[in-house]
C-alpha cells in the first residue's frame, strides 16, 4: 500500500508514537482501485486511511479494566497523513467525523491532518465485468445475521447484482466466505461479485516491547462502514445494506454496567446516522446505512433464510465472540452472548446443529449441561431473566 503516517498518544501522556501504513500495519487501499479498475479520489483515499488509522489506534491502547467505572474510557490524539488536509480540518468535516468517532467508542478523540501524498500515479483498465451502478452494496462478515440477511434479500430479487464488502483480518474468516459464497451460487443463478479487503496488524518488536491488544476495538465498525461506503461510491450506488436485526442492531445491555464502550454500537442507528452525515461530506452526495431486518427478530430472520432453502449455508456459519477458539474440534464456546443468541435463533428456525459443534454446549442432555462451569452460565442465566 502508499506509505503514509500516524502518530498517536494518550493526551498528556508519554511521547507520540508514529506507525507508517505498509511497515506497521496494513489496510490494503489499493484494493479498490484493483476491483473496480478505476482511480479513487483524493479524499476517498483519506477516508480509507483516517478509518485504518483510528482502528489501529484503537487497538493499541488499552483501556484500563480494573476498574469498573473510572479511566475505561480513553482521551487520545491523533496526527494522520492525508493528501487533502484543508478538507479534514475544516470545522464541518472534523467535528462531524470527532462526533461519529466519540458515539461509537465511547472515547475522546483529538485529530490533526498534516499533509501526506507519496501516491504513485498509475494507469487503469476498464473492468472487464463492471458492477451495475443498481447493484446490491452489502456489508459481509461470514456470520450468521449477515449471510442469512444475505441470503433473504437475494431470495426476494435474484435478478439484482449483489456486491457485499467484506474486511477480513483473520485468513479463516476469508476461506469461510469463499464458501458461503459458493454455497449462494449453488441456489440458483445469483450474481455475485465480492470485495474483499485485508486489514492486518505487523507487529514490529518494538511494538510488541510497548503495545498489547486491546480487546474490545469498538471503532472497527467505522473502518468496515467506510469500506462499504466507498465501494457504494465507485458503483454510483445509494446506500449501504446491514443486516442485524432489531435487538442485535440496537444491542440492549444485557446487564448493569454494559453502557457507553461496554456494549458494542456498531450498527446502532444514531452511529449509522451519523456515519451517512460523514460520507456526504467526503464524497458529496448521499450514502445511507440501511438496516433491512431491523422490525425482525434474529430468528425470524433466519427462518426466513431456512424456509428459502439457506439451512447449509446457517450451518456454515461462525457467532461467537471468542472465535477463533484455537482448539482442535471446536469453533465455538457456546457460552458467550453470540452463542446463546445464535442458539436460540436457530431454534426457532428449527436448524440443528451437528454434536461438538460447540465446546460447551448448554441446550444439551441435563447431565452434560451439569458439568460446564458454573462461571461459564452467568450470560445463560441473564439471557433467561
Amino acid at each position: 500500500m502508499t506509505p503514509f503516517t500516524v502518530s498517536f498518544q494518550k493526551m498528556g501522556i508519554g511521547e507520540p508514537f508514529t506507525l507508517i501504513a505498509g511497515q506497521h500495519f496494513r489496510f490494503d487501499i489499493e484494493e479498490f482501485e484493483r476491483f473496480f479498475q478505476a482511480p479513487i479520489a483524493a479524499r476517498v483515499v483519506d477516508l480509507l486511511r483516517i478509518a485504518s488509522s483510528i482502528y489501529v489506534v484503537d487497538r493499541l491502547v488499552r483501556r484500563r479494566q480494573k476498574d469498573q467505572h473510572k479511566h475505561w474510557s480513553r482521551s487520545l490524539h491523533a496526527t494522520i497523513g492525508v493528501i487533502e488536509p484543508d478538507l479534514w480540518s475544516s470545522d464541518e468535516v472534523r467535528e462531524t467525523l470527532t462526533d461519529t468517532v466519540e458515539f461509537l467508542s465511547d472515547d475522546t478523540w483529538d485529530f490533526k491532518f498534516v499533509h501526506d501524498d507519496k501516491r504513485v500515479k498509475k494507469e487503469v483498465q476498464r473492468p472487464l465485468f463492471p458492477v451495475p451502478t443498481d447493484a446490491r452494496v452489502a456489508l459481509y462478515s461470514g456470520g450468521l445475521d449477515s449471510a442469512a440477511g444475505l441470503g433473504n434479500r437475494i431470495m426476494q430479487d435474484p435478478s439484482r447484482h449483489v456486491l457485499p464488502v467484506t474486511v477480513w483480518h483473520q485468513p479463516i474468516q476469508r476461506k469461510i466466505v469463499a464458501t458461503q459464497f459458493k454455497l449462494f451460487q449453488q441456489h440458483g443463478d445469483i450474481r455475485i461479485t465480492p470485495l474483499l479487503v485485508k486489514s492486518a496488524m505487523k507487529w514490529s518488536p518494538e511494538m510488541k516491547a510497548r503495545f498489547r491488544d486491546e480487546p474490545t476495538q469498538r471503532s472497527r465498525a467505522f473502518l468496515f462502514l467506510a469500506a462499504g461506503a466507498v465501494a457504494a461510491a465507485m458503483v454510483g450506488g445509494i446506500a449501504v445494506e446491514l443486516y442485524e436485526s432489531g435487538v442485535g442492531a440496537i444491542n440492549l445491555p444485557l446487564m448493569s454496567g454494559m453502557v457507553g464502550s461496554r456494549t458494542k454500537r456498531s450498527t446502532h442507528p444514531a452511529f449509522l446516522r451519523r456515519m451517512s452525515e460523514l460520507i456526504r461530506l467526503v464524497v458529496e452526495r448521499p450514502i445511507a446505512f440501511e438496516l433491512p431486518f431491523f422490525h425482525q427478530t434474529k430468528g425470524q430472520v433466519v427462518r426466513s433464510a431456512k424456509d428459502s432453502g439457506l439451512h447449509d449455508l446457517a450451518e456454515s456459519t461462525v457467532s461467537c465472540v471468542h472465535y477463533p477458539l484455537r482448539e482442535s474440534g471446536h469453533k465455538q464456546c457456546g457460552f458467550c452472548p453470540a452463542c446463546i443468541f445464535r442458539r436460540q435463533s436457530l431454534a426457532i428456525a428449527g436448524i440443528t446443529e451437528p454434536k461438538g459443534t460447540y465446546k460447551f454446549d448448554l441446550f444439551d442432555d441435563v447431565h452434560a449441561a451439569n458439568r460446564i462451569p458454573k462461571r461459564h452460565m452467568k450470560y445463560l442465566k441473564t439471557f433467561l431473566d
